[in-house]
């Protein structure tokens, strides 16, 4: 008889004992929703909150969840200098009607210095955007694969608070043309990134001493007038792709700047399917393409080796 009760206490021992270890994980378990919901719910508010007061504080480089870039065959030799715009508007209506300031911060890795052109900005209300540049210059001989990596922090002073970051990794290797396209499935719309690490400008149409087919640095294209800045081209690239996957965002500045523009029909309405447009001197672009199907993810280059769904090619 006692071992019998004995059996039921101990068993009613394991029995209580098992009730708390599943109470604790439950317990822990809404614990750690209500900090992850608690965080997810705050931003909103927050985003929310700046939204409503028309405080809008956005970039064309920098995003809230760190956009990464990586610019490949750097010569890593010569300077390389990334201009970062900033903006104040939501959209093509609305936008902020007052004075947004920001402080610029970076890190840089150890080879190689970088100079920011400036460490504070005002996006101004009356033109909605600035800009800033930073400069990356090798302290060291470095050689084909080598990187320099470089983090900018962008932080809003007033009126509302809100942080903006970038990664950019620079690769050593030879000068070229380079692109790629950042998408995933649901995303209404995808980004085209070409990428110019030419150091120089060609000469298209002739003009004072130059011919045509003449090479000019850098320094010398900047110091030209804005008409004969148009006569030369750094990169010159032909974009082409199938409106009934992918359609131009005629709201873009590349469309202001396209030339050679093409057109397809289809169903009785005309859509454009190719242009050509003008990429700067070590510099990159990005252009946005609205996706006829959602679901469809375009990300080139991807781990299927599938074909990029826009033909980039170099003229």
């Amino acid at each position: 008889m006692r071992k019998k009760i004995g059996n039921l206490i101990s068993q009613n021992i394991k029995y209580k004992r098992n009730q708390i270890i599943i109470v604790t994980l439950i317990a822990l378990s809404l614990l750690s929703f209500i900090i992850i919901f608690g965080r997810y719910l705050t931003s909103n508010v927050s985003n929310f909150f700046v939204r409503s007061k028309e405080f809008y504080f956005f970039s064309d480089k920098l995003s809230e969840d760190t956009s990464v870039y990586q610019v490949d065959n750097w010569s890593g030799v010569d300077d390389y200098t990334i201009t970062i715009n900033m903006n104040s508007r939501l959209n093509n209506i609305e936008s902020a009607t007052y004075d947004i300031g920001y402080d610029i911060s970076y890190t840089c890795s150890d080879n190689a210095i970088c100079q920011l052109s400036k460490t504070q900005g005002i996006i101004k209300a009356d033109t909605n955007s600035d800009f800033f540049n930073l400069t990356i210059t090798p302290n060291t001989q470095l050689k084909d694969g080598d990187k320099v990596v470089v983090d900018v922090v962008v932080n809003s002073t007033a009126p509302y608070k809100k942080t903006l970051k970038g990664k950019f990794t620079f690769v050593v290797g030879k000068e070229k043309l380079t692109y790629q396209i950042t998408d995933k499935s649901q995303d209404p719309y995808m980004l085209l990134s070409i990428t110019n690490t030419l150091t120089y400008y060609t000469i298209k149409e002739e003009f004072d001493s130059f011919h045509v087919g003449d090479r000019i640095d850098i320094d010398t294209y900047l110091s030209l007038s804005e008409d004969k800045k148009a006569k030369c081209y750094s990169a010159e690239v032909k974009i082409e792709f199938d409106p009934k996957e992918v359609l131009f965002d005629i709201t873009n500045s590349a469309y202001s700047d396209a030339t050679n523009i093409t057109t397809t029909n289809i169903d009785g309405k005309t859509y454009i399917n190719g242009f050509t447009i003008k990429i700067d001197a070590i510099s990159s672009r990005e252009i946005r393409f609205y996706k006829v199907d959602a679901n469809k993810d375009y990300t080139y280059p991807n781990n299927q080796q599938e074909p990029s769904i826009i033909t980039v090619t170099s003229e």
